[in-house]
Order: structure tokens, then C-alpha cells, then sequence
């Protein structure tokens, strides 16, 4: 699946079908009001109440069209290891294959500069796919 990243400085509401955020590492989402309605904050957060918090990368479906996805940001993360969350964030997008993701870079909160440059290009490292040399060794492997 091919990745197209559009930048943005602004998006309406209303046009967010999947939405992306960041958090600490025990997701708390108490600075993220700004960016999900009182319904929203209110799910996540009783959802929040019996997930695993070893995990990276957690995801609620609001509703039907709307899907909100949490990552979790360590405290002494390493830039390889922001790329590393790009990469796990699409194996996540590649299996579900659901269209469009927004992601909100204001709640990023780490000391790392650049964050979403590392991130998005472990994205697109993961994405990458080595059509050209298969189909070379593909057509090899019948031209005995």
C-alpha cells in the first residue's frame, strides 16, 4: 500500500474521519480536550480503564466512520525509536487499509525535535515495497 502525506497547518472537524494523537506512556489523555469532544474524552477514557498499557499504539472506534488512535510516547526515546512507532503505526494502517488518518501534531509532547519527521519517515521506510527486484527475480525463476 503506497503512503501519500499531505501537510496542513489546520483541518476542520468535520472532514477527521481517523484521527491520530499522541500521549505519555500510561495514555493520559487529560491534555487532549482540546482536540476530542466531551463525548469522545469521556469513551476513551472508561475504555482507557481496562486496556494494557504495554502496548504503543491503542485504537477506538467512536463510531462507524470515525476512529481515534492513541500512541504512546516513552519518556527516553531514542530517534530510532520514534521511527520505529512510524513503522508499528503502519503495519496497524496497512492491516486495516481504512483511508485517510489525521495526524494531530500538537499533542506531541516529547524533547526530541523533530518528532514527526522521525516518525513519518519510519512510516514511509515500512511502506516501502520491492516490486521492481521481485518481478526481476520472478521472471528469472521461469527463464531457466
Amino acid at each position: 500500500m503506497s503512503i501519500k502525506i499531505n501537510y496542513k497547518n489546520n483541518s476542520s472537524q468535520k472532514t477527521i474521519t481517523n484521527l491520530v494523537l499522541f500521549t505519555d506512556e500510561k495514555f493520559n489523555i487529560n491534555g487532549l480536550n482540546k482536540h476530542l469532544s466531551s463525548p469522545e474524552l469521556s469513551y476513551i477514557s472508561d475504555l482507557l480503564k481496562t486496556c494494557d498499557f504495554k502496548k504503543k499504539l491503542l485504537v477506538f472506534e467512536v463510531n462507524s466512520k470515525k476512529k481515534i488512535i492513541l500512541i504512546s510516547i516513552k519518556k527516553n526515546l531514542k530517534t530510532t525509536d520514534v521511527e520505529n512507532l512510524g513503522a508499528e503505526f503502519y503495519s496497524y494502517i496497512n492491516y486495516v487499509n481504512k483511508g485517510e488518518f489525521t495526524i494531530n501534531t500538537d499533542s506531541i509532547i516529547s524533547k526530541i525535535e523533530d518528532f514527526i519527521g522521525y516518525f513519518l519517515h519510519g512510516l514511509k521506510l515500512k511502506s516501502y515495497e520491492f516490486n521492481i527486484y521481485r518481478k526481476k527475480i520472478i521472471f528469472n525463476k521461469y527463464n531457466w
